[in-house]
């Protein structure tokens, strides 16, 4: 049997709906969340309140909970399937593994505080403590992070500083502009216990390659030989992938040639293209190259014209 009363802890019936556990869980929460309260034993009690909604929170649990209450009460208890009398039940007691804030659902943790942190508990009127009527729930704090684009299509971990710390930040394999990464505090992190944390990414402006929303651009400079008979362009990605493309014959400037799905992933899952968009030098040329534009010059019965210009 749990060694805890789930309900006796928090304070609710054992018919207790969801919404009414919910609302014991956060006035608790406020009253005992050790950034309020400093009195010796606030976390340990904190820990309990939090390890009990853990298991009340979720209907799955509470049903396997209820089941293993119902068991014990009939006299088959954890102690008839041979468990001895150190052990836990998976879930249940505060000898489980539970993590007590990083397990937490976001939004159960965060709706027991208060207003958008200021600087922290001194910024906030009325402190974290605070249940005035009126207030509304505590939102998250959000900061930008600028990222490269390799750091950004690689998912690389990047040094980023938390209220002092250095702490690493994975950064999800091909993310987007914009793309927002959430961080909880659990006291170690660089942010206080239950606090949430909004990154948003901003990819620095590249060298090579530019952005259209989840596309990849880059300009492809050919000659004019390669532009009027085709051949290869070795194309290297931002991960450092080298991709052999096919320059078409006779293909114009400003036209795209598309390498599909290598772009940087949308919201929806799926992923942006890479285009390189063709541009066609005119190197200086050698003493034998301009004997060569000299007799094409001569061959060709090509005219300069005005015609529209493609938008």
């Amino acid at each position: 049997m749990p060694d805890k009363n789930h309900y006796d802890v928090l304070g609710v019936d054992a018919n207790a709906s969801q919404s009414e556990i919910k609302k014991a869980y956060q006035k608790l929460a406020k009253q005992w969340h050790p950034d309020v309260n400093k009195a010796e034993g606030a976390e340990a009690r904190f820990k309990e309140i939090a390890a009990a909604y853990e298991i009340l929170g979720s209907e799955e649990k509470r049903r396997d909970y209820d089941a293993s209450r119902r068991r014990s009460a009939s006299g088959f208890g954890g102690a008839a399937r041979g468990r001895s009398s150190g052990s836990q039940e998976p879930g249940f007691g505060g000898g489980s593994n539970f993590d007590w804030i990083n397990d937490l659902q976001h939004e159960d943790i965060f709706d027991m505080f208060f207003n958008e942190r200021m600087g922290g508990m001194g910024g906030i009127p009325g402190g974290f403590g605070s249940s005035t009527a009126d207030a509304g729930p505590r939102r998250p704090t959000q900061s930008t992070l600028e990222v490269t684009l390799e750091q950004a299509y690689m998912g690389e971990k990047v040094r980023i500083e938390l209220g002092g710390k250095q702490i690493g930040l994975r950064l999800p394999e091909r993310s987007r502009n914009g793309n927002t990464i959430r961080m909880t505090g659990n006291g170690s992190n660089g942010l206080a216990v239950g606090e949430e944390l909004l990154i948003v990414l901003k990819i620095a402006e590249h060298a090579v390659y530019s952005l259209e929303e989840e596309n990849l651009i880059a300009a492809l400079r050919i000659a004019p030989w390669q532009a009027a008979l085709g051949g290869q362009a070795r194309i290297v990605l931002p991960d450092g992938a080298a991709v052999n493309m096919n320059i078409p014959r006779g293909i114009a400037a400003r036209r795209r040639l598309r390498i599909p799905r290598r772009g940087l992933k949308k919201a929806d899952g799926t992923y942006g293209d890479f285009f390189a968009e063709i541009e066609i030098a005119i190197p200086e040329p050698s003493k034998e190259e301009e004997e060569l534009y000299r007799r094409l010059e001569a061959l060709s019965k090509f005219n300069p014209q005005l015609t529209k210009r493609k938008s």
